[in-house]
């Protein structure tokens, strides 16, 4: 039967709704529209998202729209309250006072022995929330956890929950601190969880039982007086001289958050806890009267917290072997890995003083500098939401905690109370860089800070523009204060960091600076921190951009020779036989022709092997072959130079002639040599064939960690041949990372391999049935001794083995090439003293060149200290052992390796 038989042109299926325009609504896939229950989460969790909305009045109506769904949709309350406190911490004194407001609902009477309906509904709420948190308990979600927390303890001010119940809960917590052999990383938290609580229902709990609240912190404190040894290795601002408790007592410009947050609770515990922290709105403010029954005594159906064990972390097998996820996140399954456990207190830089950004050291200073850490934290997978909400974080506040902003300035009137008035543009900034520079890795990859830096610049430049030029003025005057001889100079690894970070953030803003501040340190000596930095904040911006570009944006005096800052040509190859009268010029241009003409590699080969014949001819075969080497390298590399797809091509094609020529140590030596001496004016793409080499087998990690001290590392920056500089630490870091890498993999192989075959056992075995069960289990007796007898498994337990071996070489050359310049190097013995620190204004190239060095050497052993305990005897033995047999060292500079080795590896 046919639908358009019978209407013909206007009828059937024809015209109107029935016709095309019907299929066309008909075949669009519309939402499916929100469930009940997923409308009364989103409405929790986007609760008073808008600017103009009052807290006050939108808590009643919120509270009355939860309540009509009561308790049918507990779960979905529930997750929403989850939700929003975990991933909008900011927001958690408003959810505390609306789950306050539910359980006090006007209109309800209930006598002393049974709940009303609304505090019936708020239980089974709370006990649904509870289980989220005992999820995140379990799962050791150390941040969710927290903020869980502050939610109980905000509802515990609240009379909601008992605080009896959230004292054992702290008290749970902080057992953790007092587990023996308790990892630095696990301890930090669990203080901070407890910590954060006191800070916000204190009062609450000293009034119930203050001894057991002073012992809470009396455990905080001695757990963070053990950690101030540790505080030198990873200041920002080290001094060499100085030991790790004076870090915090003379460093204004440092803080430790669980150091701080100890100071501030001191100063609560002082006064019983009686003041309060003035910049955290109190829930109590949002909610509007309700017969007292808030102010009421605690009532008897108060909920009450369950008890909560810590469970033990879980052994992370790959951390005793595996990739030096110190340095950095690494990839796993095309995602971010999370960043490794830091076994080393975690140290944050300072860039204003107390009146412009918080002292946390106070209550209300800890309680804004953490909710900042906090969102920088969670909103890390969407940072222009990150940027929006660290502007906006002022609403959350009482208004005089931050100064109004200009535009804001005639719209309310003056705040009452304590005024405090920060600087919130400055504060994020500050908090954003520090955490950026944290050591020895950051919590996430440092251009996501970076480029959160240039969202908030966007969105506000009038505020926060000035904030971040404060911020490069600040850290570029502690690169080294000549003014102020006492304090520290900025470490290496903080400085690389920063120097790339203006870099980026120049190269977002037309490379826009006032480059003539920085004009009368052009006179310091070449190897200067400052001097340093300037010459490679330009390298930076040259790549970001081209040379002519940033030739223009400097005055004039960067372009002289002598200041060493601009080079004089833009960043290129470098090829020694272009010129027709060099003596091998047509030995180049012969292999040239072939590799232009694709030839194939054997014939390559097989001409270059003439040549060296050739050449042996008139002089010794070492040297021939060294000349042809170089030859057929720089034609590869010259040939390839014309982008990168031209160098993969030309490296893929003739792997054999590189290899040929790289069978042992000299000649992957010279091998590098030559490839480092085409891109000398290039240190990009020094490390980028460095890369390739190893990547392809050419080379071994080791012997890139061995160039890495040689005065070829240099790359013309006038060092002192041993030293390494911020270059040179780029190279030995790739090649350490690759060798750590490759055995990460190896082991998963291992395990992968492992697994299959156990799996496969078990499939035979549950195919066979029950009744050949004992012979089975004979037979996988048998085979547990033999298990190297499987190919697949000997294969990757093998390469496992020389992987292994490779890391271990590559570490014991770093740290014998390490020991080989600060212990036996005159000046570095020198530099380290309090006296030659003091005297540093008369310091030329050299004393600083080892100061450098010393700065790099700290880092490499606190961003490796997992793979350097693996070998730590074999390495003890080979590098730090010599500066005990050895004749010539100077005792300072061994005492000094010495006292960093064991600080970073735990030694005595």
């Amino acid at each position: 039967m046919s639908y358009h038989g019978n209407g013909g042109h206007h009828g059937g299926g024809g015209g109107g709704r029935g016709g095309r325009y019907y299929r066309r609504d008909r075949d669009h896939h519309y939402p499916p529209p929100e469930r009940p229950e997923t409308k009364l989460r989103n409405s929790i969790i986007k609760f008073a998202d808008d600017p103009e909305s009052d807290p006050a009045r939108e808590i009643p109506r919120l509270a009355n729209h939860v309540r009509d769904q009561l308790p049918a949709s507990s779960g979905a309350v529930a997750e929403g309250l989850r939700i929003g406190c975990t991933e909008q911490p900011y927001k958690i004194p408003l959810y505390a006072a609306l789950v306050a407001f539910l359980s006090a609902s006007p209109g309800e009477e209930s006598d002393d022995d049974a709940d009303t309906g609304a505090q019936v509904a708020v239980r089974v709420v709370l006990e649904d929330f509870v289980k989220g948190f005992q999820a995140y308990v379990d799962e050791l979600k150390w941040l969710q956890m927290r903020l869980c927390i502050q939610f109980f303890a905000h509802l515990v001010t609240l009379n909601v929950i008992t605080p009896k119940s959230l004292l054992a809960l702290l008290q749970s917590l902080t057992a953790v601190l007092d587990e023996p052999g308790v990892s630095y990383s696990r301890a930090r938290c669990a203080a901070l969880c407890a910590g954060e609580a006191l800070l916000r229902a204190g009062k609450e709990l000293f009034a119930l039982d203050g001894v057991a609240v002073g012992q809470i912190i009396t455990i905080l404190r001695v757990f963070a007086d053990s950690q101030v040894g540790e505080l030198a290795l990873v200041s920002p601002l080290p001094r060499l001289y100085e030991k790790g408790g004076d870090v915090l007592s003379h460093d204004h410009e440092i803080r430790e958050p669980v150091s701080s947050l100890v100071a501030a609770l001191g100063a609560m515990q002082a006064s019983s806890f009686e003041q309060t922290p003035s910049s955290l709105p109190r829930p109590q403010k949002y909610l509007p009267p309700l017969e007292n029954k808030l102010a009421a005594p605690l009532s008897p159906h108060a909920f009450d917290l369950p008890f909560v064990l810590v469970p033990p972390d879980a052994l992370d097998l790959e951390s005793e072997d595996g990739l030096g996820t110190a340095v950095g996140p690494s990839i796993e399954d095309g995602k971010p890995k999370p960043p490794a456990k830091l076994e080393v207190p975690s140290v944050y830089l300072r860039l204003f003083d107390e009146e412009v950004t918080p002292n946390d050291h106070t209550a209300s200073g800890y309680l804004v500098r953490s909710c900042v850490r906090d969102t920088l934290e969670i909103f890390e997978v969407n940072r222009k939401e990150a940027a929006r909400i660290l502007l906006d974080l002022h609403r959350w506040w009482e208004p005089s905690t931050f100064k109004r902003r200009h535009q804001d300035d005639d719209a309310s009137p003056p705040p009452e109370g304590d005024i405090m008035e920060w600087n919130l543009d400055c504060l994020v900034i500050e908090t954003t860089l520090s955490m950026a520079f944290q050591l020895p890795i950051s919590p996430h990859v440092p251009v996501y800070y970076y480029a959160l830096i240039t969202d908030l610049c966007k969105l506000s430049p009038s505020t926060v523009g000035p904030a971040v030029g404060k911020s490069i003025r600040k850290l570029y005057r502690l690169l080294e204060d000549q003014g102020s001889l006492d304090d520290g100079a900025l470490d290496v690894e903080v400085a690389r960091r920063f120097v790339e970070w203006f870099a980026v953030h120049m190269s977002n803003f037309s490379f826009n600076w006032v480059w003539k501040e920085w004009i009368p340190d052009l006179d310091l000596p070449r190897c200067h921190p400052r001097r340093r930095f300037i010459q490679r904040a330009i390298e930076l911006e040259i790549r970001a951009a081209y040379f002519d570009r940033i030739k223009e944006v400097l005055p004039i005096e960067y372009h002289e020779p002598e200041a060493s800052a601009l080079p004089e040509e833009a960043p290129g190859p470098e090829y020694e036989y272009d010129d027709p009268r060099h003596p091998h010029f047509a030995k180049a241009e012969s292999l040239t022709n072939l590799i232009k003409n694709r030839s194939k590699v054997d014939a390559v080969l097989a001409r270059a092997q003439e040549l060296c014949a050739e050449a042996a001819a008139q002089m010794s075969e070492d040297d021939a072959t060294a000349i042809i080497r170089s030859v057929s390298v720089q034609v590869i590399l010259h040939v390839g130079s014309r982008s990168f797809s031209h160098f993969l091509n030309a490296i893929e094609r003739y792997l054999s002639l590189l290899k040929f020529f790289s069978k042992d140590t000299e000649g992957k030596a010279q091998l590098l040599d030559t490839a480092a001496k085409f891109w000398r004016r290039n240190s990009q793409m020094i490390a980028i064939v460095f890369d390739k080499f190893m990547q392809y087998q050419v080379v071994d990690p080791a012997d890139v960690v061995a160039w890495s001290f040689r005065s070829s590392a240099t790359n013309g920056d006038h060092r002192v041949e041993g030293s390494i500089g911020i270059k040179g630490w780029e190279i030995l870091k790739a090649a350490l990372d690759k060798a750590n890498g490759r055995v990460v993999i190896a082991k998963r192989k291992v395990q992968k391999v492992k697994k299959e075959e156990e799996d496969a056992k078990a499939k035979l075995k549950a195919s066979k049935g029950a009744v050949v069960d004992e012979v089975m289990e004979e037979e996988d007796a048998m085979q547990d001794d033999t298990a190297e007898s499987s190919p697949a498994l000997a294969a990757a337990l093998k390469a496992h083995s020389t992987l292994t071996r490779d890391q271990k070489t590559a570490l014991v050359r770093a740290l014998d090439g390490f020991v080989s310049f600060l212990g036996f190097t005159p000046q570095s013995g020198v530099v380290i003293t309090k006296d030659a620190w003091h005297s540093r204004n008369s310091w030329e190239d050299d004393p600083w060149d080892s100061w450098e060095t010393w700065g790099w050497f700290r880092h490499f052993c606190r961003a490796y200290s997992s793979q350097l305990k693996t070998y730590m005897n074999t390495l003890e033995a080979v590098s730090i052992g010599r500066l005990d047999s050895t004749p010539g060292v100077d005792p300072a500079a061994a005492d000094m390796v010495k006292a960093i080795w064991n600080s970073a590896l735990g030694g005595e």
